[in-house]
């Protein structure tokens, strides 16, 4: 018997494995990247603005460019207004580059910027568009408050950003909303963290590939419902999954396939193995090659023979984290969603690494035992007053996977908590890819 079948497991409370995992993981290089790649990486270094948006005053609205004052003079004391005369135009890409002359117009498109010297835009609504003489253009208004307004419809320099401004800091996510002002000031690309290259080990004699139910019958072989269902979530969470490997009770081969992605991977994931039987090869084999554990177990359900470490690397001046998730698919699947996605975050570079969360009432009790951190696969729902409310999704035994297939978050109820009551307000973890995130 080799030391893991008799250590003593560390039962940790989930916050403190939480945290254990995010100081582990370190992150990853940062280097620059297009802006058309960079969707989902972490921010690496300070951005500041190219550019002042908008570098002049540009019109909120198709009318015409004036100085207020010469739109008072063409009314005052007539019972009909003076025409204006209308110099030129001022489009998006053609703008109008003398200063505007006095007593004069300028026709202007939305986004186009104003000239020098007009102060204000009138809507083409309000005007007789040229149509009682070419290049000269009569003003009416609805009441002196919509005309006595210098200002209106025109959008001032630096509306937006100033040259200098800081646009994102590090580890902030890159949104379209990001990519998008970056590109409007000049930014062909932008520094972020390289995405984490994501192993994942998937043990056990008993599994075949997915697809395959004639050699499902009899209950003998399951399928490997994770080398499917995890690359996503890895990808959601800013990780780079290589190809998963799925590897059977065979130490010898165990031991080949952990050197060969450690090589290459920031992280590894595995499955199976996690627990104290003979079978269990994981733990022995990464004993025999270095491995520095951190901790075995944690206080939650499902998912509780969770383990995290370090293992060295030949060639490499350094060493891999090692995330061990239980085989079982819901626990594994849990188990990554709640401390998986903040290691890979963490190893990403992002300062926002938990899934994100929600409060909601829960319809039904959640209850169990109060020593654990309990996570109960849930629906959200409106009531009639639009009310948001929470109720399981079917059996929240470890081996129902249906209810994981229909869960759209996870209901956490805290360590010390015996139970949330019907009526009482709950958090939901968001579960990626659901449907309504």
């Amino acid at each position: 018997m080799t030391g893991f079948e008799t250590r003593k497991p560390d039962w940790l409370s989930f916050d403190e494995a939480s945290r254990r995992v995010q100081a582990l993981t370190g992150t990853t290089a940062s280097a620059r990247i297009p802006l058309d790649s960079a969707l989902g990486h972490a921010v690496s270094q300070e951005i500041t603005a190219r550019l002042t948006l908008p570098p002049g005053p540009t019109s909120h609205m198709d009318g015409y460019a004036v100085r207020l004052a010469d739109v008072d003079r063409a009314e005052d004391g007539a019972e009909k207004s003076r025409p204006i005369p209308v110099v030129g135009s001022s489009r998006p890409g053609a703008p109008w580059l003398e200063p505007l002359p006095l007593g004069a117009a300028v026709r202007i498109m939305t986004g186009a910027l104003v000239p020098e010297g007009a102060d204000t835009v009138i809507p083409v609504e309000r005007t007789d568009r040229e149509a009682e003489a070419e290049s000269s253009v009569r003003f009416s208004f609805e009441g002196e408050a919509e005309r006595r307004q210098p200002g209106r419809h025109v959008r001032p320099a630096g509306e937006e950003v100033t040259r200098g401004d800081r646009l994102a800091v590090p580890g902030e996510a890159v949104t379209p909303g990001l990519i998008a002002l970056l590109a409007a000031t000049g930014d062909p690309d932008v520094p972020v963290y390289r995405e984490p290259r994501v192993a994942l080990v998937i043990t056990g004699d008993e599994l075949v590939p997915a697809g395959d139910p004639e050699a499902l019958k009899g209950g003998i072989l399951k399928a490997d419902v994770l080398s499917p269902s995890l690359p996503p979530l890895i990808r959601h969470a800013g990780g780079s999954p290589i190809q998963p490997l799925r590897i059977g009770d065979d130490e010898l081969a165990l031991m080949r396939g952990l050197k060969e992605v450690a090589a290459r991977a920031d992280v590894i994931i595995t499955t199976g193995g996690a627990s104290m039987g003979e079978g269990d090869l994981v733990k022995r084999v990464l004993e025999k090659l270095g491995f520095e554990l951190d901790f075995w177990r944690v206080k939650m359900r499902p998912g509780s023979p969770v383990s995290l470490g370090r293992l060295p690397v030949d060639g490499r001046n350094g060493s891999v984290p090692v995330l061990g998730l239980p085989g079982n698919p819901v626990s594994a699947l849990v188990t990554f969603l709640t401390l998986g996605v903040p290691a890979l975050r963490t190893l990403g570079g992002h300062t926002r690494r938990r899934l994100p969360s929600l409060r909601a009432v829960a319809l039904e009790p959640m209850g169990g035992p109060a020593d654990l951190t309990r996570f109960f696969r849930v629906r959200l729902e409106r009531d009639s007053k639009g009310k948001l409310g929470t109720r399981l999704a079917g059996g929240q035994g470890s081996g129902v996977i249906r209810s994981m297939a229909l869960a759209q978050g996870l209901a956490m109820v805290p360590e010390g908590v015996e139970a949330i009551d019907t009526g009482q307000s709950v958090e939901v973890l968001a579960i990626p890819l659901a449907g309504w995130t």
